[in-house]
């Protein structure tokens, strides 16, 4: 049996199908072979333990990709937010 995959950005907020021509950015991970689950379907599918995942262009300019041993793989922000301006700043006039 032959299975059409159109994967998707891995951002789940995005419905954006993987088109290399339309850029983005592909990301590799290894995967934890410790984790039956994963050990399971590298052996039945003959993968070599890495995981493929794509970020569309739009995804990409504001989020990436990163592997975190407890939770998984994860999108974070590439800009973590900047803390608040003090209040008593004062910007002299021209």
């Amino acid at each position: 049996m032959v299975l059409n995959l159109r994967p998707k950005c891995a951002n789940p907020s995005c419905a954006a199908s993987f088109e290399w021509l339309a850029g983005g950015k592909l990301f590799r991970f290894q995967r934890d072979p410790s984790e039956p689950d994963q050990a399971a379907a590298g052996a039945a599918n003959g993968s070599h333990g890495t995981g493929h995942y794509w970020l569309c262009e739009r995804c990409s300019n504001v989020y990436t990709l990163r592997s975190d041993p407890v939770r998984g793989i994860r999108i974070v922000p590439l800009w973590p937010e900047l803390p608040a301006a003090e209040t008593h700043m004062h910007l002299p006039a021209r």
